[in-house]
């Protein structure tokens, strides 16, 4: 368009700011598309190109892809077409807002595979029927066996819509989604936070060369076809679908979503409903067992109010009965004893609906972080509980105690130190130092107020103790000669194997009611930091208490002051440290660390 050399003069006066303000938005170029006619239907098909995911293709055919995915940027269409021509490489996408097609995973491993649950694709296409669905197109996902049932549509649908009137229409008809067993693309995935985008789940892209997969019959032989064929069975399959019943479907799905969504506030009819769909569902692969049998146990003790004999012969004749035992349950040779050890764990964590906890609580707008602490505290002993339930049934336990620590602590996700804590659980013949003299098991009474008047402080010359650091030298004994005792050179400079941990839970180690020597003048400037009015020997004799309750060996207290304390050694802690050390092993045999 021209313009009048006037509006040009007008434009230039404009300040700079406002010229750039009223500068046009620039738009996204459309990306050139292949000049393959098929390859341009694959691309047009697959729009969504943003964190794709890509992988080499195995070429063992029973491994599995290692996928990664493309976060820097989205793929151009000629890239894609390029990566699916690759038989060396794999390539997947994932969803947009709005999607023109969908489709459902079955995994060659799943209960919900032909090969072992048979009729099972004429059940998911009836369940499909229910919302307007009824044409579809079967493939086989790759050379493994899993199977892909694409569900193409006329046009575009909501996503998000569309993924909760499949996972509805399905698990209405007992057909519970579970990941590699069976999954729908798109799924029903969660809100994201602010600033935060969560995308729907990727899948591989149909009839890639050298991936195995293909286009199958109703009898699920292999058909030879390629990109044309497929699409065309892919148009065929859209103009059967039936938009307007589907479009009512998307509706009231949503509207059952929000619905089911808001009645989460009653969180006992939602527990409830989850531990009744966990027992439904039974076994659906390996490595399920502990998972299950819990679920069965805590529904017993909560909702049906068992206890005892009677709560393991329910655990048990449940599991005995649940879909998948006898297929994928690895524990069925002691199926009893697993019951029993579930059934008095959810016992002693549980307890009937209507009667009274049996764990505490704290007191309403009072501290909860007694509470939180105890509740972390159990849940980390289930957790060992059951890791070492589990190597235990592998025949994996290790003899050795580190190599058993470090199983233990993968298996159950915990540390080292929360291990240390609860030690009984997987040695309970642990070996600790035994103290050269009992240690004392009470902190020193305070001693009653002296109703005297205090005495004047000595004039006299003052001089060392026993217990003081060093001791005078003789008159007739030169300084080169004096014999050193190492033992008697202070904390941590004696023994160079770490002897403060003997120190600590002897009797001698400190005498409680022994405190330094009173000058007639002290200078306030020249003392230690106290813990508020506690004598540091008090301190010292609780934490001498601590380490004899705990069993600690020297091992373990060594490295425990190294983890708190930067590194540090007994030796090299200040009198400020010692009260929270103190309190740090407090917490830990209280359950709060």
């Amino acid at each position: 368009m021209l313009t009048s050399p006037s509006s040009q003069t007008s434009k230039s006066r404009q300040s700079p700011s406002k010229t750039a303000a009223q500068k046009p938005a620039k738009h996204n170029l459309p990306e050139p598309f292949p000049a393959d006619p098929s390859g341009k239907r694959l691309c047009e098909t697959f729009p969504y190109r943003w964190q794709s995911i890509v992988a080499d293709n195995p070429i063992d055919a029973t491994e599995k892809a290692t996928w990664q995915t493309l976060t820097r940027y989205p793929l151009r269409p000629r890239t894609l077409l390029n990566l699916w021509q690759d038989a060396a490489q794999l390539v997947g996408v994932r969803f947009g807002t709005t999607t023109s097609y969908a489709l459902i995973d079955l995994d060659k491993d799943g209960q919900y595979h032909p090969s072992h649950t048979p009729g099972i694709l004429s059940t998911i296409r009836a369940a499909l029927e229910t919302i307007g669905i009824y044409r579809t197109i079967l493939i086989r996902s790759s050379w493994s066996g899993g199977l892909h049932l694409y569900i193409p549509l006329p046009a575009s649908v909501p996503t998000f819509a569309l993924a909760v009137a499949l996972k509805q229409c399905l698990s209405t008809q007992k057909l519970f989604l579970y990941p590699g067993q069976l999954e729908v693309f798109p799924n029903v995935k969660s809100y994201g936070k602010a600033g935060k985008t969560v995308e729907y789940n990727a899948h591989r892209l149909p009839l890639q060369p050298g991936s195995g997969s293909t286009l199958l019959n109703d009898d699920l032989q292999p058909i030879r076809g390629n990109l044309e064929q497929f699409f065309g069975a892919w148009d065929t399959a859209a103009a059967g679908q039936d938009m307007e019943e589907l479009g009512k479907a998307l509706v009231r799905a949503r509207k059952a979503h929000r619905t089911r969504r808001a009645s989460r506030s009653n969180k006992i009819d939602s527990w409830k409903q989850d531990l009744q769909s966990e027992m439904e569902q039974g076994w659906t692969a390996y490595g399920q067992s502990n998972q299950l049998l819990k679920a069965i146990a805590c529904y017993g003790v909560v909702f049906a109010s068992l206890s005892g004999e009677a709560l393991v012969h329910y655990v048990e004749e449940i599991a005995t009965h649940c879909p998948g035992y006898n297929q994928w349950c690895r524990h069925q040779h002691e199926i009893r004893k697993r019951s029993e050890d579930w059934a008095s764990a959810a016992e002693n964590h549980y307890w009937a609906l209507g009667t009274s906890p049996k764990r505490g609580r704290a007191p309403q707008g009072g501290n909860n972080i007694v509470c939180f602490n105890r509740q972390r505290a159990e849940d980390a002993q289930s957790r060992i509980k059951a890791a070492l339930l589990e190597l235990e049934a592998r025949g994996e336990l290790p003899d050795g105690t580190t190599a058993r620590m470090k199983a233990i602590a993968q298996l159950a996700k915990c540390s080292f130190t929360t291990l240390q804590k609860y030690k009984e659980l997987w040695q309970p013949q642990e070996r600790v130092i035994a103290p050269t003299e009992p240690a004392s098991t009470t902190l020193p009474l305070p001693s009653e107020p002296s109703t005297q008047a205090p005495k004047a402080a000595p004039t006299e010359e003052l001089h060392t103790i026993p217990y003081m650091k060093g001791e005078a030298l003789a008159p007739d004994q030169p300084p080169s000669k004096l014999p050193l005792d190492r033992k008697g050179e202070g904390l941590g400079r004696g023994n160079e194997s770490f002897p403060q941990a003997e120190l600590l839970l002897s009797e001698t180690t400190v005498p409680p009611n022994v405190s330094p020597p009173r000058t007639a003048k002290r200078d306030s400037s020249q003392l230690e930091p106290a813990f508020e009015s506690h004598n540091l020997s008090d301190v010292t004799v609780g934490i001498r208490h601590q380490i004899k309750h705990l069993g600690w060996t020297v091992a373990q207290v060594q490295q425990f002051i190294a983890d708190n304390f930067q590194g540090k050694r007994w030796a090299q802690l200040t009198q400020s440290e010692l009260p929270l050390l103190l309190y740090r092993l407090w917490q830990v045999n209280s359950g709060e660390y």
